[in-house]
């Protein structure tokens, strides 16, 4: 999970709203600068993001903000970076627990704990993977009791649901002796989940991860139809563009 176009033009107008406000004071350099780092996101100049986000004075941002949005960068710097992600999605996670610090009320450094935490558990052990797995359900079910408006926060929980529907034996044994068990998981939540999201706004990330959904139900035709819809949307933040290219290809070799 990135910086996206809604939730920076959303957060922009909210700061414009609180300007009476002395850590939210924002003028026309300041409007532009958040617009300027989601445009380098997109283009993958992830360094140049951070960059502009160390530069700017911090009277420009209410801290907590300006900690979800370090957190969102970090993310995309570990994520480009892939196996060797790690080092940016621990800064990601103390980043977006820092904006929670701040505020805990502020839906963005929840939601961001729980992305930069799932990321951390792809490139960890089983043990790690069932402890993060509880902590990943629980802050994006806060981020979304926060912000119930926000399709991102669906799009992870999903991704929870359908993950989890799939554990291996030994994660299951693991976590019931440890944990006395994993919250219950299902693909069915997850596509009720993703149709929520659409619902909210359409993207190719939902379309594309709905897709994979109905794959595991072995529904075909519902797999082809998202993912045609999937390829005429267009990309709202950076993982958007490497989803695009799987749908155009698996389409492709369906022809």
């Amino acid at each position: 999970m990135r910086i996206y176009r809604t939730l920076l033009l959303i957060f922009v107008l909210l700061l414009l709203l609180s300007a009476n406000n002395a850590l939210c004071q924002v003028n026309d350099e300041t409007t532009e600068t958040v617009l300027r780092i989601e445009e380098l996101l997109i283009q993958g100049e992830n360094q140049q993001a951070w960059q502009i986000i160390e530069e700017i004075p911090e009277d420009k941002f209410a801290p907590d903000d300006r900690f979800w949005i370090m957190a969102s960068v970090q993310y995309e710097m570990g994520r480009v970076a892939d196996k060797e992600g790690m080092p940016f999605f621990q800064k990601a996670e103390e980043y977006a627990r820092s904006a929670i610090k701040e505020n805990a009320d502020n839906a963005e450094g929840y939601k961001w704990l729980a992305i930069t935490l799932g990321a951390q558990a792809k490139h960890s052990d089983t043990k790690a993977q069932v402890k993060i797995s509880n902590k990943v359900k629980e802050n994006i079910e806060r981020a979304i009791a926060l912000n119930p408006d926000d399709d991102i926060s669906y799009l992870v929980l999903s991704r929870w649901h359908y993950k989890n529907s799939s554990l291996g034996g030994v994660a299951r044994a693991f976590a019931k002796v440890i944990y006395g068990g994993l919250p219950k998981a299902s693909l069915d939540e997850a596509e009720k989940l993703l149709l929520h999201a659409i619902k909210l706004r359409d993207r190719i990330a939902h379309r594309y991860y709905l897709a994979k959904v109905y794959d595991r139900m072995e529904r075909r035709d519902d797999v082809k139809a998202q993912l045609e819809r999937a390829i005429l949307l267009p990309v709202t933040f950076p993982e958007e563009t490497k989803e695009k290219r799987k749908a155009e290809k698996k389409l492709q070799r369906w022809k």
